[in-house]
């Protein structure tokens, strides 16, 4: 009796450290996504705090019958895609979502957008200013509102009442 005991003693023992190596291991891949997870979490947050934009001029292109909006970006980090930023627009307190022009025939309900310096194409740049051209769709009353919300949820809004000429 005492070498079976031993043999289940030592086949016991066995067990434990596979069960204990089968745990260690699933623990040690949770971990790694959780880190994973936490890491790009504070990625994101610190893009969207030191991501800025404001708007700085608004007017009426008369020629084109378009609104032309001048943004700029203030902050820290790049906003890239610009065709992935949401322009609202409209009569304040009646502003619609406006959808990116991506076939390239500017229709009304669209926007497109002008980089005077950028390097990079469909990156806004630190520092850059780009020309936002809204096409509405239907007559809009002043005030007129714009707010632009850029892909990390950071946004700028305007109000303006006269269209400078």
């Amino acid at each position: 009796m005492g070498f079976t005991s031993v043999v289940v003693e030592g086949i016991l023992l066995i067990s434990a450290v596979v069960a204990a190596s089968v745990f260690a291991a699933a623990f040690l891949t949770k971990m790694g996504e959780v880190k994973d997870a936490f890491v790009y979490s504070m990625k994101a947050n610190v893009a969207r705090v030191k991501t800025k934009i404001t708007v700085v001029y608004a007017t009426y292109n008369d020629s084109g019958g378009f609104f032309v909006v001048y943004a700029k970006n203030v902050g820290q980090y790049e906003v890239s895609p610009i065709s992935k930023i949401d322009v609202y627009f409209g009569s304040l307190g009646k502003a619609v979502l406006y959808s990116y022009d991506f076939d390239g025939i500017f229709s009304p309900g669209e926007w497109t957008y002008i980089e005077f310096t950028g390097k990079k194409a469909d990156i806004w740049e630190i520092g850059e200013t780009i020309e936002i051209k809204v096409y509405n769709s239907t007559t809009i009353d002043s005030p007129y509102y714009v707010k632009i919300v850029l892909p990390y949820g950071e946004s700028a809004e305007e109000t303006f009442s006269e269209v400078p000429k």
